[in-house]
C-alpha cells in the first residue's frame, strides 16, 4: 500500500527514463519473505516483480500518462523460471523493461539477479483496460499520448505466445476428466 502513495505522488515527476530503459531496483530477502526451504516464498516474487512494474511505469511517465487517460493495465500472463535460490538477507537487482506489444498485449521482462547471476527470469502479457473493457495497446498509445512503435518482439516472445495460443486451443476443447 505504501507502494502505491509513493507512486501515486511521484507520478507528476518528469520522466527520468525512456519508455523501453531497463529499470533496476534493489532488494533485500527479509526473514518473513522466506519459505519452509529457506529461500524467496513464490508469492513475495510476484509482490517485488508487480512494485518494480509500478517503479517503471512512475520513472517512464506511463503511470501519469495512464492516470490521466483513465486506463489501467492488467496481468494478463505470466511465466516465471526460477533458476537459483535467493537466500535470507541475500541483496539481490530486479531488471525491469518493456519489451514492446502486438495488437492485444504488452510484454514486460524482469530478472532477479544477485553477484551477477541470474537467479529469477519473468515474462508478463499486460492488458490495458479503459471503462472496464479491454483496449488494444494502440488504443492505450493513442490515449496516453505516446504514440510510439514497439520494437520488434524477441523470438522467446514469440515462443511464449505461440505455446499459450496452444494452451488456449486445449482448454476450448472438451477435456475428459478422467484424463487428468
Amino acid at each position: 500500500m505504501l507502494e502505491l502513495i509513493s507512486a501515486a505522488r511521484r507520478r507528476k515527476r518528469p520522466p527520468t527514463h525512456d519508455l523501453f530503459d531497463t529499470v533496476r531496483m534493489e532488494f533485500r530477502v527479509g526473514l518473513l519473505d522466506i519459505d519452509l526451504n529457506l529461500q524467496l516464498n513464490t508469492g513475495k516474487y510476484v509482490k517485488i516483480m508487480d512494485r518494480c512494474r509500478l517503479e517503471h511505469a512512475v520513472v517512464t511517465g506511463l503511470l501519469h500518462r495512464a492516470i490521466e487517460a483513465r486506463t489501467s493495465t492488467v496481468v494478463a500472463n505470466t511465466e516465471i523460471a526460477y533458476i537459483r535460490e535467493l537466500r535470507p538477507y541475500q541483496r539481490f537487482q530486479v531488471h525491469t523493461r518493456l519489451l514492446g506489444w502486438d495488437d492485444k498485449y504488452s510484454y514486460y521482462d524482469q530478472r532477479f539477479e544477485s553477484q551477477r547471476k541470474l537467479h529469477t527470469h519473468a515474462l508478463h502479457r499486460l492488458a490495458h483496460m479503459y471503462g472496464g473493457k479491454t483496449i488494444s495497446p494502440q488504443a492505450f498509445q493513442e490515449m496516453t499520448g505516446l504514440n510510439l512503435s514497439s520494437p520488434p518482439l524477441p523470438e522467446y516472445v514469440r515462443d511464449w505466445k505461440t505455446l499459450l495460443q496452444n494452451k488456449r486451443r486445449l482448454t476450448e476443447r472438451d477435456i475428459d476428466p478422467e484424463r487428468f
